[in-house]
């Protein structure tokens, strides 16, 4: 054995323990179907630990593939049973407890592919037709990257989705519930409308500009700021960008006594982006990501000048 037992705890917000709960409290589940269940979930651990774990001496590996045994098949049940108790008592009464961890492993390992398939895809590619290497510059920001690759690993750093990602959890957690599938798979389609928005904007010009590294690596905001500052000063579609146009453009459009951009900027910025987005046919999430994108945009260049 590989104290399995002794390391095999529910945790309370698991849908699993909820449901294992409300079954003794109803009556549903016996003490002796309750303890079968748990025995079941540790002899799948027991499995998970034999294929996954190298170091059978450490007790940190052994104690994540007996979470993982417990998570995926909580993941499953409240997946199968649509969040409601008596039909998860239902469903634990009337099916083996494998079907549901095969459930939830099913679901996080698409919401990992799709991850990794962002990771790789969300990125604007040079329309340069001879250059060797061809330039690619990533839609999602380093904060977005760590947060892809943890969802790989099975695990999530964030509460909630976000237009763009500028914080992490200090501490990374498992995929435990459907909340936090959902809140993942919508962060993921942040940074994927995030590069339809960009797809949209004209390439050539994009590339033509070089773009300072920043300290989150977010070259999509650089590009947005670039544009709303030159179409604010100059009323053109450019990505150039200098001190003394940042500067300009606090003098114009940003409200020093209301720390705040002006209004009339704001919707002068947010209206151009809107009948951008129009003119160039993107579908109406596109557009509705976009303004949401430029919003965020300014509140960032809002942070800065305050400081």
């Amino acid at each position: 054995m590989f104290e399995v037992d002794a390391l095999a705890q529910y945790d309370s917000r698991l849908f699993l323990a909820q449901a294992l709960e409300h079954g003794q409290q109803t009556g549903q589940l016996s003490p002796a179907s309750v303890d079968k269940i748990h025995q079941d979930v540790v002899s799948l651990a027991h499995k998970l630990i034999a294929i996954k774990v190298e170091d059978l001496s450490s007790r940190t590996e052994i104690q994540g593939q007996v979470q993982e045994a417990f998570t995926l098949t909580s993941l499953g049940l409240e997946y199968g049973c649509e969040g409601a108790l008596d039909k998860s008592v239902r469903l634990l009464n009337s099916n083996r407890l494998i079907k549901f961890f095969q459930i939830g492993n099913t679901l996080v390992d698409k919401l990992a592919d799709r991850s990794q398939n962002t990771l790789d895809k969300a990125v604007l590619i040079s329309p340069a037709m001879h250059a060797v290497d061809l330039e690619q510059i990533p839609a999602y920001n380093e904060w977005e990257r760590d947060c892809l690759e943890l969802i790989i690993e099975r695990k999530l750093a964030i509460d909630a989705p976000q237009i763009s990602i500028h914080q992490l959890s200090a501490t990374p957690r498992f995929l435990m519930s459907l909340a936090d599938i959902n809140t993942a798979a919508q962060q993921l389609d942040y940074i994927n409308l995030r590069l339809s928005y960009l797809q949209a904007l004209p390439q050539e010009e994009i590339f033509a500009v070089d773009y300072p590294p920043g300290v989150d690596g977010d070259t999509a905001r650089q590009i947005t700021t670039a544009l709303m500052v030159n179409l604010a000063l100059y009323r053109e579609v450019d990505f150039y960008l200098d001190e003394e146009d940042l500067d300009n453009f606090r003098d114009i459009a940003y409200d020093i006594e209301g720390c705040t951009v002006k209004e009339a900027s704001e919707a002068l910025l947010l209206g151009w982006i809107q009948q951008y987005m129009d003119v160039a046919g993107q579908p109406e999430e596109v557009k509705t990501y976009a303004v949401e994108y430029w919003k965020y945009c300014l509140s960032v260049f809002e942070d800065v000048i305050r400081q």
